[in-house]
Formats: C-alpha cells, structure tokens, sequence
C-alpha cells in the first residue's frame, strides 16, 4: 500500500477560474479547499486570500463586473445542472439570488460593458430549447431578446452594450455565430462556412467594428482569428496545424493571449497587435491553460496552470517581459511532488493504419515479475480529450503500484475536425476497436502484465467500458463504468430534452438508425461479459439518467458475473463532494485490489 490512503490524494486543492476586479486589487476565484468548489479571493496588495461563499453544492463559475465591484457567480444543486446565478454586491458578504428558478437551466453570458446588465441563455420556454435575456441587475427585471427553437447562447457584449454575440449549437462540430441587435431582437449569421464550423472563446474588439475568435472555418484545426463586422472578412492571426483553444484580447486591444493545444499541452502566447509578434511565455511546467483573464490596466495576464504533477493554481505573466510568479499554492496534503508521476506520450497503431496518441504512466514502484497491472482508461465526451493535467485518483493508483493508459481514440477533440469524426453514427465501433489495439500494444510493453489490464471511462467513456467488455470480452480484467451509456435508444429518449437532438447527430437517430443503435448498446451483448464490472452512478444525472446504469446492473448480476454499483443521491453528471470521491475511488481501488491485482511486487 502507499504512504497516503485515497483521502489524502483527494484532499489535494486547487485554484481556478479567475476573474479580477475593475479597480485589478482583488482577484476572485473558486477553490476547492473546503473538499468542493467555492468562491475566494485573494487581495492581490497582500496576498492574503479569504474564503467568500459556504454553500453545500458545487460553485461552477465566477465573474466580476467590468466596473465597480460586484461579482456573480453560478451554482447547482446536487450536480443537477440547474444553474442559478447569485449577485454579491461588494464582491463579498451576503448573496442576492438572481435567478430563481430550481428547473431551469441558465447559461451565463457575461456582464454589459456598464455593469448595468447581464445576458444568459435558459430553457424557461421550453426545456428543449434556449432562448436569449438580458436581465436589469439593480431590479432583477428579464427580458427575452431573442426566440428560438434551438440551443442559443450569448457570448460576448458589444462595446456599445446594443449587441450580442450569440452561439446557436446544432451539434458538437456544427456551431453557427450570431450577432443579435437587443433592442430590435435582430439576428444576423455572421459566418457562411461551407460546411460545419465551430466557433468559440468570442470576444468583440474595443472599437466594436470586429470580433476576436477561435474558429476552424473551412479548416480541419482551430485558428485564431478577427472578423470583420462590416466585411464579415476573416484574417487568419495564429492559424497552425493544431487548435488554437483560448483568446483573450486585453482591454486596451494592444495584446491577445491565445493558448494552442499541441498533443495536449498547453502553449500560452502573447500577440503584440502592432508589430504581429508572440511573446511566448514560458511555464513552469507542462500542462494545460484553460482559462486567462486580464489585469484591468492591461499590463497583464493570470491564468490557470494545471499538470499532470501540479495540482491547478493561478499565475501572473507579465506582457511586455513573459516574466511568470505564483499567485496561489494549494495544499497538497504534504504529499511530494516529486513522487507524482508525468506521464509519457505515446502513439500506438490501429486497425487502418493510423497512430493514436495516448498518455503512459509507469509507477515508480518496483516492477512486478510478471510486469505492471494496468488501467485503461477511456475519456467521456466523446467530443473530448485526455489532458495531461492533474488527477488525484489517477497519482493514487499509480503509487497504488498501476500503470495507466489513457487514449486519445478516433472521434477525440484536439487533432482537428476530420479525427473528431471518424466515429459518428455508423463508424463508432471504430473507436471500441482502437482500444483493443490499446490493449494488444500494452501487451508486448515489457513492463506490464497483459493479463491485467482493467477498463475504466466515465459517461460516454463508460459507454466504451461497457463497448469493450462486450465486444472484446476477452481481453481485460476488470471494467469500471462511470454513469455510462447501457442502451442507446433509451438513453436519448430519456436524456434532458436540450440534449436529444445535438446527441443523436453524433450517436444517431433513434428512428433512422434504430436497427443499428440496438446493434451497438452494451445491453444488446451483455451475454458477452465476461470480466468483473464496477458500477456508479449519480441519482440526479440529466445527461445520462440511473437507469442507463440500473440496466447493465441487473443484466450483468442476472449472469451471476460479479457487479458492483455504488449510487449517491447528491451527484449529478460526475462527483464532486469530496466524501463521496472518497467513497467511490475507494470502491474503485478495492474492486481492482480484489480482481486486477495493484500492490506492488504481488
């Protein structure tokens, strides 16, 4: 067993999402230094950081108004997704409710140029669909500027504050953008991409005549871009052969920051405007940059640094010199980081030729006879990709004594449009079977046991645990499910009715496909099965409801396989109170100890 239990690595902190005050004296964040996100800040003279929110759930985001000093910030409850906006007035002290409504999602849309105003999208209408308002902070009183049948999202406020830049998602890869006169509830197509185009990280320029982007239009990668409003011309800035993630202008427009995505790892850059060039800053480590803010005055950046041996904090980067100091350090439980483990970037061959990236972390216990026992681990989205950024239970088992794999398979997000869909619709067995090849190149590795290899993911990802184990029966050890997919056809009938048509365009559509959506669910071969399987799931999850998961739980245990199925009725889409990720990665350590095999030298 290691030095530490699962608790310790758990109650690691961190600090992200930051947003500074307009007088730049005080930096508002959220840290889950009380075992789950709340709202601190840091008074930035002193560096001295006080807790400002004490509430049971899960803080999801947090703003400050571009002038004077009152904040928002969004949470749920119980992981339900319902996101309800609270004003505190002073930035900190007693919070004002601004939304009001436990059924309804509210998507934030940021702060009007005078603070006066708020935009956000919710489904109050319709839960299928999302319309746009804009909200009187001082009274509370809402407005529905614009009307859709779709999933419509404000943005970014127009200088002028008479604008909205709006996003309407079709689907994952097909994301138009907007801009929407408020007075008049006119709404105008920015961009005509010849195909489906993605657009994101939007922000309108000081003079209001253009907008800053990242957008793959007409292009396999996202690029950073500026479009012109009265051309709908758009310049190329940063366009390279990976996608350009992050872009932040600072206030005065002198500067945009702008973090490219390459196999993973974050590259954060400052663009002077005048002279064209990058300022390049170099981090402290590897790792990702998901989020920059600027200091009001422009003469800075701070932004989220998290790597796969670093736990998230805030860092400054000066923009005229690169020069990088620590704003925050989370408590790491007196855990060493030196012992943390970064992990290798590897390729491995598949079925048609291709090499698909994934990350390899080898234990720095000694070897085995018979090599490491492995997990496989499969990320959800499955518009999404594996980060090397830092996973508390991921360090656990691999001091635990197990290596680790996570892919990046076919369909994954970060390697351009044309990887993303190769496994839509008809062509997903093709991603389940890049992880049998996973699995056939971890068995030549000379370090690890290839007949201990468990398969874990979370939603979509425990769609592919399940895929796999059925599928490929034969191959793994274990397989661990994180609220993932059983049956297709029942799970978009009963997923939130906001997501039943964007996910159908990636899955496929229950009547078209129907043959093949039955073909494809878990449930259909459960028979199949024949590895010990774990089990969990959130009881209020909108996304991928219980029963998905009660169905592979009776079908599994009706074949006298050995099913484990742990269940918190506070958790939605994933876990987020640290007692219950103590539970659950707990479980997930004994199931593996009990099936796979993780101490070290056993």
């Amino acid at each position: 067993m290691p030095a530490a239990d699962i608790a310790t690595y758990l109650g690691v902190r961190s600090a992200t999402y930051p947003s500074i005050r307009s007088d730049g004296k005080r930096l508002a964040f959220i840290s889950d230094h009380t075992g789950f996100g709340q709202v601190w800040a840091l008074d930035l003279p002193s560096g001295v950081p006080e807790q400002v929110t004490r509430h049971a759930d899960k803080v999801s985001f947090v703003d400050f108004a571009p002038v004077g000093d009152a904040l928002i910030y969004g949470m749920d409850a119980g992981g339900d997704e319902r996101i309800q906006f609270y004003l505190l007035a002073g930035g900190d002290g007693a919070e004002r409710p601004l939304t009001r409504r436990p059924k309804i999602i509210h998507i934030w849309g940021g702060w009007s140029p005078d603070a006066k105003r708020i935009a956000f999208g919710a489904n109050i209408r319709d839960q299928a669909f999302f319309d746009v308002y804009v909200m009187d902070v001082a009274t509370g009183e809402e407005t529905c500027v614009f009307q859709g049948d779709g999933h419509f999202a404000p943005v970014a406020w127009s200088p002028d504050g008479k604008h909205l830049a709006v996003i309407e998602m079709r689907g994952s890869l097909d994301i138009d953008l907007h801009l929407l006169e408020i007075a008049t509830g006119k709404m105008e197509k920015l961009l005509q991409p010849k195909g489906e185009s993605r657009h994101q990280s939007v922000r309108f320029a000081r003079d209001g005549k253009s907008i800053f982007l990242a957008t793959d239009i007409d292009r396999d990668f996202l690029g950073f871009a500026r479009l012109d409003l009265a051309t709908r011309k758009t310049e190329w800035l940063h366009a390279p052969d990976w996608d350009v993630e992050v872009v932040r202008p600072s206030r005065d427009n002198a500067r945009v920051a702008h973090v490219t995505n390459i196999e993973g790892y974050g590259n954060l850059a400052i663009r002077d405007m005048a002279s064209g060039k990058d300022l390049k800053i170099e981090l402290p480590g590897l790792g990702i940059v998901p989020e920059i803010t600027w200091t009001p005055d422009s003469s800075a950046i701070v932004f989220t640094l998290n790597g796969a041996c670093r736990a998230p904090d805030l860092y400054r980067a000066d923009a005229a010199t690169g020069a990088v100091t620590r704003l925050t350090t989370s408590d790491t439980k007196g855990l060493k980081v030196a012992d943390f483990v970064e992990p290798e970037l590897i390729h491995y061959p598949t079925f048609d030729g291709r090499q698909i990236p994934a990350f390899l972390y080898k234990p720095k216990t000694p070897k085995p006879t018979s090599g490491y026992p492995t997990v496989m681990i499969v990320h959800g989205g499955p518009e999404s990709q594996w980060l090397p950024n830092f996973r508390t239970e991921v360090q656990f088992l691999i001091a635990h004594g197990y290596a680790i794999l996570a892919t990046n398979v076919r369909g994954s997000s970060g390697y351009g449009r044309k990887y993303l869909a190769l496994d839509d619709v008809r062509l997903r067995p093709g991603s389940v079977n890049d992880l049998a090849h996973a699995n056939a190149w971890l068995r030549k590795h000379p370090d690890i046991d290839g007949h201990r290899i468990a398969v874990m993911g979370q939603s979509y990802g425990g769609y592919m645990v399940l895929a796999a184990i059925t599928l490929y029966p034969d191959l793994w050890a274990a397989g661990i499910d994180f609220y993932g997919i059983a049956n297709w056809l029942t799970m978009l009938a009963n997923t939130g009715p906001w997501r039943r048509k964007q996910r159908a365009k990636e899955y496929g559509d229950p009547e078209l496909d129907r043959d093949f959506l039955i073909e494809t669910s878990p449930l259909t071969k459960v028979g199949e099965i024949k590895c010990p399987l774990l089990v969990a799931q959130g009881l209020t999850d909108p996304r991928v409801p219980p029963s998905e998961s009660e169905q592979i739980v009776k079908a599994v245990r009706a074949r006298n396989v050995p099913c484990e199925y742990v269940t918190f009725p506070d958790e939605g889409h994933g876990f987020v109170k640290l007692h219950n990720r103590i539970t659950v990665h707990g479980a997930v350590a004994g199931f593996l100890d009990r099936f796979v095999g993780g101490r070290p030298n056993g």
